[in-house]
């Protein structure tokens, strides 16, 4: 996505994630101008507020987000012919709650985190921002969030459920800003 919005020709395209030097190393790949790494883990609000004031003091505007973290969490596979219940329900128990969290805390919360802390930005692009349309918002999901069987994580396919549903509430809320 940093690329193709970078050989489109956007002004400055800030790669966002907890690895440095993974983000340093995407931003190089690119080659670009324009193109600027910054640390941040998605899933704490004191590190987005740390992005958000790095981009207000350097653009002062964002014309788009686009969130793109997530994480597979936890393994447990649907129960296999001849499990009993009480195998299955001991399997399912001995998942560390930790584990399931964490899941919906990268997935699904930081989602909501990470639009509510660039809401000002976002509004800033649509009053002096640089491209006549709207700013807008992006959401990686997963059809995992529509799946009836789970592909071997629980937590993700909830996680991903409890995103899609995230995007229409935000979809029809925002239009009062003209974020879209």
């Amino acid at each position: 996505m940093a690329r193709a919005l970078a050989e489109a020709g956007a002004k400055t395209v800030y790669i966002v994630g907890r690895r440095k030097d993974v983000i340093t190393q995407a931003a190089a790949s690119i080659n670009l101008p324009g193109v600027v790494p910054v640390e941040c883990d998605v899933s704490s609000k004191e590190s987005l507020e740390s992005v958000v004031k790095h981009i207000e003091a350097a653009e002062g505007y964002l014309n788009l987000v686009v969130c793109n973290a997530g994480i597979g969490g936890p393994q447990v596979k649907a129960p296999q012919p001849g499990t009993s219940l009480d195998e299955w329900r001991e399997q399912q128990l001995g998942v560390p709650a930790e584990e399931f969290e964490r899941t919906f805390q990268v997935n699904n919360t930081a989602v909501w985190y990470t639009v509510m802390a660039c809401l000002k930005l976002l509004d800033n692009g649509n009053k002096k921002g640089n491209l006549e349309q709207k700013s807008q918002i992006v959401v990686t999901s997963s059809i995992g969030g529509f799946n009836k069987k789970t592909p071997g994580g629980w937590a993700y396919g909830q996680s991903k459920a409890a995103v899609n549903h995230l995007v229409k509430q935000l979809a029809v809320t925002l239009t009062q800003w003209d974020i879209r």
